[in-house]
């Protein structure tokens, strides 16, 4: 999955001198027959290697195609189906993997380009996660709104009275206007509305909380008995791999140079590059590794705010130890605001979690959440303010224009900040992969990584120009990580994601 950036164009204009050559192909396992006629199907798809018999260096493009085919061996004639790529080192001591940038032709066939950073032997992945039949039940199940179930309590203590009722995050055409709570706050294109309690003020709205079950039966109900087997084997997340018989090796450049990546700043996003063991290393500018000293000294008298979802909570939460910080017991639980603070080093640390819809199954305090927007407008700014924002996690089952929106709301309150405090420095990082294992239903049409991808597609179509935000893309480094996918990373890819932002703040020449 990938985007236009400078590097990518000169990966185009290698693509273009390469010649097709077969190459033998088969799946990693033996996957099940297709009994789904037209739709794609793994085991009748197939893989080739472009230019197969030549020389491989260093700093070359390996171009892959993929021909996607159905259930009776046929083209497909059409595109959309989710794939993805990666490239990892066969040889155990090198540790090295890297994401394949997939080009959608919208015929049924698919270039794969895997810039070749490292040397050695390399095997190709390609796994095809959603088909295209499939990818259309997402997209449809989607723009539903309001199919996630919320409720919120409302209490007046002096009464001794507590009533419980549902709250939606897109308007509700059903409910009149004297049926309802409407919290909703549209300067920050932020919508929350629940059905008014009987006898009792919106005022006295107290706790929040996402009702699972009711949830799971809801969206369950949205997808026919065709539609189910879709996201069943073998339509479910198959592997492809080139022949290991035949392996690719990747020789030094020709002439061998030592290569000085500039330092990373608001114009050279880190976000190209490879693992190398357990390291992140871009392609596009220096990201360091940072060690507990190049933190403390990083951070020193700035204060960092947080703002976003349990995955950004993640980088303040490894912060914490590596500063160290100091909570104060007296702020809201870490589903509101926590404050942590270091008076060696005067380094402060704010997290916030972003408004409503929150997919939690705990009651959490309605007024303990504020909107980006509000807080972004509250900040003082300044050249030793950073602001980190991450939403995604939570939108996956909302209408991409919930998110759009409130993402374009917040973009405004990010140039109102830049104007009266030019000096602090805006990022806003993208959605990653998750943990899958061939779960539920309700999962995939809740929360499958392609409706995360879209979201990042949305980041990035949103941000990717704007001079006042750096995109922090985490999305190619989770595709192929080392450890497993999981919507909260181990400590290897937490640390990179927060080498990455370091690097940004701290430049090289600056420590």
């Amino acid at each position: 999955m990938w985007t236009k950036t400078s590097q990518q164009e000169q990966i185009d204009v290698k693509a273009k001198n390469v010649t097709k050559i077969d190459v033998n192909v088969k799946s990693v396992t033996k996957v099940e027959a297709c009994y789904l006629e037209q739709v794609t199907c793994p085991n009748n798809t197939t893989i080739v290697v472009l230019n197969r018999d030549r020389l491989f260096h260093q700093g070359d493009v390996l171009t892959v195609r993929v021909e996607a085919r159905d259930g009776k061996g046929r083209p497909k004639k059409y595109g959309g189906d989710f794939l993805r790529a990666r490239l990892i080192s066969s040889d155990r001591s090198t540790q090295a993997s890297s994401a394949g940038h997939v080009t959608d032709h919208n015929n049924g066939t698919y270039t794969v380009q895997f810039p070749l950073y490292w040397t050695g032997g390399v095997s190709i992945k390609i796994q095809l996660v959603h088909p295209s039949e499939a990818v259309n039940v997402l997209q449809r199940v989607r723009e539903v709104p309001n199919k996630r179930v919320f409720s919120c309590s409302f209490v007046d203590e002096k009464k001794n009275a507590t009533n419980t009722t549902q709250c939606f995050s897109s308007a509700n055409t059903s409910l009149l206007p004297h049926q309802q709570c409407d919290f909703s706050k549209p300067e920050v294109n932020g919508t929350w509305i629940c059905e008014k309690p009987d006898k009792l003020a919106c005022s006295a709205i107290s706790r929040c909380r996402w009702d699972s079950k009711k949830s799971t039966a809801k969206v369950l109900g949205l997808a026919s008995e065709e539609e189910k087997k879709l996201f069943q084997r073998p339509y479910l997340e198959e592997e492809l791999e080139v022949d290991p018989k035949e392996p690719i090796h990747v020789l030094e450049a020709e002439p061998r140079t030592s290569q000085h990546l500039p330092a990373c700043t608001w114009d050279k996003s880190a976000t190209l590059g490879h693992w190398s063991g357990k390291v992140w290393t871009s392609s596009v500018c220096n990201v360091r590794v940072f060690t507990q000293n190049d933190i403390r000294r990083c951070l020193a008298n700035k204060t960092v705010y947080m703002q976003g979802d349990s995955t950004i909570r993640q980088w303040g939460l490894r912060l914490e130890k590596e500063v160290p910080l100091n909570y104060d017991n007296n702020t809201m639980n870490s589903k509101g605001l926590s404050i942590g603070d270091n008076g060696q080093w005067n380094i402060s640390v704010r997290y916030r979690f972003h408004h409503f819809p929150v997919q939690g199954g705990v009651w959490i305090i309605f007024n303990d959440f504020r909107y980006v927007v509000d807080e972004l407008d509250a900040n003082p700014g300044g050249p030793n303010t950073v602001i980190v924002l991450s939403l995604w996690a939570h939108f996956t089952a909302e209408p991409l224009e919930l998110i759009r929106s409130r993402l374009y709301a917040i973009r405004g309150a990010i140039h109102r900040l830049k104007r009266r405090a030019p000096g602090t420095r805006v990022f806003v990082r993208t959605g990653t992969t998750r943990e899958h294992k061939r779960r539920k239903l309700e999962f995939y049409l809740l929360a499958s990584d392609w409706l995360a991808y879209q979201i990042t597609e949305v980041i990035r179509e949103m941000f990717r120009a704007d001079p006042d935000v750096v995109v922090l893309d985490t999305w190619g480094m989770s595709v192929c990580q080392p450890g497993k996918d999981n919507v909260h990373p181990d400590q290897t890819m937490v640390d990179s994601q927060l080498n990455m932002l370091l690097s940004h703040i701290c430049p090289e020449e600056e420590l």
